[in-house]
């Protein structure tokens, strides 16, 4: 009989044990942790929102549209003034006369009066 009272003695003691630890466990993620995660992300949350208003009233909200609209009005002109060249003149011997120039000024010069 008195190895049994040790073995669930021993047995009771080291489930109490366990509770107690997981309970302590428990309220320091519940106490602690659990706040300080709330409190992080609505910093976190104020922040951007702080943020975006900011690019908001000064006009850099609308940079994205902008920039959309400069690449297609460059697109545009490009488009367009390769359909002149085609009428007027032969893009591809312009692009290799260009090529060839090595970026000296004078040759690109005629090259475009050239094509």
């Amino acid at each position: 009989m008195d190895i049994l009272r040790n073995i669930f003695g021993t047995l009771t003691s080291g489930v109490i044990r366990l509770l107690v630890s997981v309970g302590i466990l428990a309220a320091a993620y519940f106490f602690i942790v659990k706040p300080v995660l709330k409190t992080t992300s609505d910093a976190i949350k104020t922040t951007n929102h702080s943020f975006e208003k900011s690019f908001g009233e000064n006009g850099l909200g609308d940079l994205h549209k902008t920039f959309e609209d400069v690449n297609r009005q460059v697109e545009r002109e490009i488009k367009r003034s390769f359909h002149t060249a085609k009428r007027e003149g032969n893009p591809k011997r312009l692009v290799r006369c260009i090529k060839h120039s090595h970026g000296d000024v004078q040759r690109i010069q005629h090259c475009t009066v050239k094509f």
